[in-house]
């Protein structure tokens, strides 16, 4: 089950395929939910089975980081099928890759990932100001005589 080496490695390999697939702006958000979400579910089951079992505290905290995985997989859907612009840099820091290597790479794309967060956010909260602002003439069209209006 989830203890062989093989279940964690199926996942990091993966992740850093993602990874990869997120720098390059090739991951979208429909494939994050067709294929990514079922991948963690899936393993997630697994896991949740073993941890039952086990009560094991590490298992536990798998768990609930790949429930927080996929549900930013569904917001990412959803800011997609809403018309928000839906980035899946907002994934990299929750991958179990980010969260249990060490290695100096992985500190490097953990930081840059919670940049890219800050700019996603920063970004939403412009937008969503400029949706909230209205813009409103100082003047109606109507209140200028037809000869004024005229181009000459």
């Amino acid at each position: 089950m989830a203890l062989k080496k093989d279940f964690y490695t199926e996942i990091f390999e993966k992740e850093q395929k993602w990874i990869e697939l997120i720098n390059t702006k090739l991951l979208n958000a429909i494939y994050c939910k067709f294929s990514l979400q079922p991948f963690y579910i899936s393993k997630k089951k697994e896991l949740e089975q073993e941890y039952f079992l086990t009560h094991n505290e590490i298992m536990g905290n798998v768990v609930s980081t790949l429930d927080l995985l996929i549900s930013q997989l569904e917001v990412l859907y959803e800011q997609f099928r809403t018309g928000y612009t839906a980035d899946a840099n907002s994934l990299i820091p929750l991958f179990l890759i980010t969260k249990m290597s060490n290695s100096y790479k992985n500190e490097n794309i953990n930081e840059m990932s919670q940049l890219q967060i800050k700019k996603q956010k920063l970004e939403q909260e412009i937008r969503n100001a400029k949706q909230e602002v209205s813009f409103q003439e100082d003047y109606v069209y109507d209140d200028f005589p037809e000869e004024v209006r005229k181009v000459k």
